[in-house]
């Protein structure tokens, strides 16, 4: 601080910094700045974010702090109570759950063009940031493609991002932030790298691009790197009331030839045996009407309770699933021909079978 004889009356804070401060601290978050750490939490509400001084040159505030929000969706509320997440930062046993975070990081700046601006730091960057196609939640199918584990969790986050808690402050956040980066000037020149030297780079503002368009059906962007595909052969895409509409916003009428969106999915590959969403944790209760076959023919996996009766259980399973214990592992169902009438009632590609999948992390 200079030695002048006014007194400072306030503190300058950066605008993107203050905006992703204050969308942690609606969110039920703390930001505190260290010297000790670059980037930890303390299982109690603190995210500890390293002195700017600290940080790389593509590094700030913002994106720390956005990438920490994106662990904890990851992680849910069992990581939050945990120090760093409950993550394991000294072996590689935990990479899979640092790759579902940045699959969910690229979803969700994508929309808004800051893709590229909010890029995440360490050498996650070169390794894996890099080298995600234009949709963050493809996976090579030998790696077991929708099931592969970080696709798997990284949907999963991006359901719980749509919950109450952090929808409104993540939405605010990121219009904000491309709000700002609208109007903030592209410099030309190159800038120093830090004040102790080390050479010039371009200004990191150079790497926004324009948010993408808004679906016509009002709920997602639309995605161009779905080419060649559209509403018309989505797994969500139906026909109603004479025109074609989607399961994601099912009011809107949509033309025939109406874009894909980031939530597109091919709809031959809509199967049950690679999903098993309904029979597993989607759901946690499965009622048997009195007189249907599977009571007569499968008494072994039928609880009857006082008031009603229901499928039996094995931890987050229906006891007659089978498979499914591995991303290429299929899953099949022990009594199929006998189900409950529940199950007959439960139409692939319909409103329930959506949300099933969504609760599991097969579908957005």
């Amino acid at each position: 601080m200079t030695n002048f004889i006014r007194i400072p009356q306030h503190v300058y804070e950066d605008p993107l910094a203050r905006v992703w401060v204050v969308c942690a601290q609606r969110i039920g978050f703390r930001v505190e700045r260290t010297a000790e750490a670059y980037a930890s939490t303390d299982g109690r509400g603190i995210l500890l974010i390293g002195a700017d001084e600290m940080l790389d040159p593509d590094d700030s505030l913002a994106q720390m702090i956005l990438h920490e929000l994106c662990h904890a969706l990851v992680e849910g509320e069992a990581g939050e109570g945990q120090t760093d997440w409950g993550l394991d930062n000294t072996s590689g046993r935990h990479t899979w759950r640092e790759h579902a975070t940045l699959r969910l990081q690229a979803y969700l700046t994508m929309p808004y063009g800051l893709r590229d601006f909010f890029a995440p730091t360490t050498d996650f960057r070169v390794k894996f940031w890099d080298e995600l196609p234009a949709d963050p939640y493809a996976a090579p199918a030998e790696k077991g493609g929708r099931r592969e584990r970080s696709c798997v969790a990284a949907r999963l986050a991006a359901w719980r991002a749509g919950q109450p808690r952090w929808a409104g402050p993540l939405r605010e956040a990121l219009e904000a932030s491309a709000a700002i980066a609208a109007v903030t000037p592209r410099s030309r020149e190159p800038i120093a790298a830090s004040a102790q030297g080390g050479g010039s780079l371009p200004s990191l503002w150079h790497t926004v691009t324009h948010p993408l368009p808004t679906h016509p059906a009002g709920h997602a962007v639309a995605a161009h790197y779905f080419g060649g595909h559209g509403c018309a052969d989505c797994a969500w895409g139906f026909s109603a009331r004479g025109g074609l509409r989607c399961r994601h916003a099912p009011a809107a009428r949509l033309p025939g030839d109406a874009p894909p969106c980031a939530r597109w999915e091919p709809a031959e590959e809509l199967d049950c045996q690679t999903c098993g969403a309904c029979c597993r944790e989607a759901y946690h209760s499965v009622e048997v009407g009195p007189g249907e076959k599977v009571v007569k023919r499968h008494p072994d996996l039928v609880l009857k309770l006082e008031t009603h009766t229901k499928l039996r259980r094995e931890g987050e399973r229906c006891a007659a699933l089978q498979g499914g214990q591995t991303p290429h592992e299929p899953y099949a169902c022990d009594i199929y021909p006998d189900r409950p009438r529940t199950c007959r009632e439960f139409a692939r590609g319909s409103a329930h079978c959506l949300d099933a999948r969504s609760r599991v992390g097969l579908s957005l």
